[in-house]
């Protein structure tokens, strides 16, 4: 009797970061590589998932949508409102739900390979060592300058977490890790937001100038708009060529822990262009590509499952 055999792909994915500054065009840059047109004019043959670190609200089919957007509503307020420790805490709570995410993701449609814009890991290891904690503990009574419903989530997201649910306190508890020395950092991280590093690394390098100028930083451009859009994160050029440096030393660091680490210099480059070149650092597919799923997206009550099973 002829017996049939069914290869199934493995259940883990092969993990790649795209990270960098703001203005690198990491967002974009994901957004392309998953997006059908850009794929079948350029025949690309590929079977890989794409997932926001931060905002996974950006991502469809994932969960944990409504809960990202009203934390980055959050910290947006707190950079808005100048207190340093709620955006620490806002920034944590939003990598925070990374993890399940990722977990979730790769349950559901068994990707070759999952592309993130951003990384829980990467990324602190290159924004917190640049951070400092406030000499004085903000003041003033901030809860009234937010929406009840953001903040009501907010707390409920760190309870079931296990962290403090007062915000200013998460805040400084983060700030105050930024001295740690990097291998510390990591391991206190990892087990913290419950994932490890990823294998690959794409690193996209672009001039701080350039990146303000991408971001609408310069001129007479709205700031509060701005600060939305980008979550209260600072987008002075100053700031962002202090972080470009972090970025590199970082990437640097991470290739002695044996990550594979790429780094692609964007200034001057075209969208479609860097997204090319990451494409072409991508894992190659050993099996016959699929396109993406066409299933209705599991219902979010799996998700919960999946989270509860992650933060056991």
């Amino acid at each position: 009797m002829t017996r049939a055999v069914t290869q199934r792909r493995p259940r883990t994915a092969t993990r790649v970061a795209v990270v960098g500054i703001d203005g690198a065009g990491r967002t974009t840059i994901c957004r392309l590589l998953q997006d059908g047109a850009f794929v079948k004019q350029r025949r690309i043959d590929q079977d890989l998932t794409v997932v926001h670190a931060l905002r996974p609200y950006e991502t469809p089919g994932a969960p944990f949508r409504h809960l990202s957007r009203k934390l980055h509503s959050l910290a947006t307020a707190a950079e808005l409102l100048g207190q340093p420790e709620l955006k620490a805490a806002a920034l944590y709570l939003q990598l925070s739900t990374y993890a399940p995410v990722e977990h979730f993701l790769c349950e559901a449609y068994l990707p070759e390979t999952l592309v993130t814009a951003g990384h829980p890991l990467v990324d602190t290891l290159a924004h917190l060592p640049i951070q400092r904690p406030p000499a004085v503990a903000s003041e003033g009574d901030w809860q009234h300058a937010i929406d009840p419903d953001v903040l009501a989530a907010a707390e409920a997201w760190a309870d079931g977490i296990g962290c403090p649910t007062d915000l200013r306190a998460l805040g400084h508890d983060v700030l105050s890790l930024y001295g740690l020395p990097v291998e510390q950092l990591l391991e206190r991280f990892r087990r913290r937001f419950r994932v490890n590093l990823p294998e690959v690394v794409i690193l996209l390098d672009v001039d701080p100038a350039e990146a303000v100028r991408r971001l609408g930083g310069e001129g007479d451009g709205d700031a509060f708009a701005l600060a939305q859009r980008l979550g209260g994160r600072d987008v002075s050029e100053a700031r962002l060529a202090i972080l470009r440096e972090q970025y590199l030393r970082t990437a640097d660091w991470l290739e002695t822990t044996g990550v594979v680490v790429h780094r692609i210099d964007v200034t001057g480059r075209s969208a479609p262009r860097v997204a090319n070149l990451v494409r072409g650092k991508l894992p190659r597919s050993w099996s016959v590509p699929i396109s993406p799923p066409r299933q209705e997206a599991p219902h979010l009550q799996w998700a919960g499952d999946l989270v509860a099973g992650v933060l056991a």
